[in-house]
């Protein structure tokens, strides 16, 4: 009867090895399918990162309608190795001209036939022969503000090669963090579009987000990137408050003790109310350092005046005002033609200046004097970013 038992218990432990080499042997098939998928992954990339990379690409236009790919190729061998022409035909097919864009192997070669193709003779015709616009940076968006270049490019590049450059847009109200979009640029447009491709999968994420991923206009990006460089400077360097919803009768002692507390304040500054918003004024309150003016800005406190409860934010320029406000500085001849008061403060001071300390008078002239006189109907002192990076404030 042992016996029995005991050959039971061997037939068990024969049928659990014969499981586990199977288990074994799936999870070598599933490696091996891995193994293939991440070989067939790394062979494209290699191929895309071994095309021409951007600005190797011409623009031909002016090219008879009746010339075929291989005699536009050998014309252009002329300046140098052609990887690619591509022909284009207009809708209209009695059109006698075509155009084409044509790769080369090289920048180099791609600049050199520019300056030796333009305005040559093909088949009787003049060729107009110019840099292509063919696209290489995406749009990302819906990134983990918290994420930083590095995780980033670590999450891009799993997807897509021939990532060469990445502008992460950084929240300037906290420099660590990041805006929740940014642009990559890639080696050339093949690895842009593989890459786009791969973004725009669902399963693609950034952390736990789906991002939204598009081509971005280099002239957009260029103007946008732009003007982000000088908000983020703005933002470094504004230490003034703008605050809302004054009462009528506030004055600049009063406004300067609810805010001391902070920090020390350089100087306060009221603009005269405009027609008909007597009970809701504005004001600047301007610290000596930065860190006063975050301070007062995150704090909890609620602020009031005379029943009246505050608004505050950092002050800055509205976007339309800053280059009318620039553009006035250099031309002062534009300006409305005030006679020139004495400013606000203390008595017999000269307008505000970015560059005075405290209430003192400034040692520069402004290009417009405020007196204690109403503004003109429709006008309001409004701050500006000045040239220097300073803060002065206009009508």
């Amino acid at each position: 009867m042992d016996e029995e038992v005991e050959y039971e218990e061997v037939e068990e432990e024969e049928e659990v090895e014969e499981y586990v080499e199977e288990e074994i042997e799936v999870e070598e098939e599933g490696e091996e399918s891995d193994n293939g998928e991440y070989d067939d992954e790394k062979k494209k990339h290699d191929e895309l990162l071994a095309l021409p990379p951007h600005g190797s690409e011409v623009y031909i236009g002016g090219i008879p309608h009746d010339t075929t790919q291989e005699e536009l190729r050998g014309f252009c061998e002329s300046v140098g190795d052609v990887h690619e022409v591509r022909m284009m035909k207009g809708k209209n097919l009695t059109d006698s001209k075509i155009f084409a864009f044509v790769t080369f192997t090289s920048v180099d070669l791609a600049s050199k036939a520019i300056k030796e193709l333009n305005n040559s003779e093909f088949k009787g015709s003049k060729l107009k022969c110019s840099t292509s616009q063919a696209k290489h940076r995406l749009f990302l968006g819906n990134i983990p503000r918290s994420w930083g270049e590095e995780e980033l490019r670590k999450a891009v590049t799993e997807v897509g090669p021939g990532v060469n450059a990445i502008q992460l847009v950084k929240d300037p109200r906290n420099i660590s963090n990041n805006r929740g979009f940014g642009f990559l640029e890639y080696h050339n447009n093949a690895c842009a579009e593989y890459s786009r491709q791969k973004m725009s999968d669902p399963k693609f994420k950034l952390g736990d987000n789906t991002p939204t991923v598009s081509w971005a206009d280099s002239r957009s990006t260029n103007s946008a990137a732009a003007t982000q460089v000088t908000k983020e400077h703005f933002y470094t360097i504004v230490k003034a408050l703008y605050v809302k919803n004054l009462p009528k009768d506030v004055t600049q002692d009063q406004l300067k003790n609810l805010f001391d507390c902070h920090g020390q304040i350089t100087k306060v500054v009221l603009p005269p109310a405009k027609l008909g918003q007597e009970n809701n004024r504005i004001g600047f309150v301007h610290f000596a350092d930065r860190s006063s003016a975050m301070k007062a800005l995150n704090s909890t406190e609620k602020y009031e005046l005379n029943g009246q409860t505050l608004e505050c934010s950092l002050a800055k320029p509205q976007a339309d005002q800053k280059a009318v406000g620039l553009s006035n500085i250099q031309n002062p001849g534009i300006l409305p033609s005030f006679p020139p008061y004495a400013g606000y403060g203390l008595g017999g001071a000269a307008a505000y200046s970015p560059l005075a300390t405290g209430y003192g008078a400034s040692p520069f002239a402004q290009p417009l004097y405020y007196g204690g006189a109403p503004s003109p109907p429709g006008m309001a002192m409004m701050p500006m970013l000045l040239p220097d990076g300073q803060i002065g404030y206009i009508l």
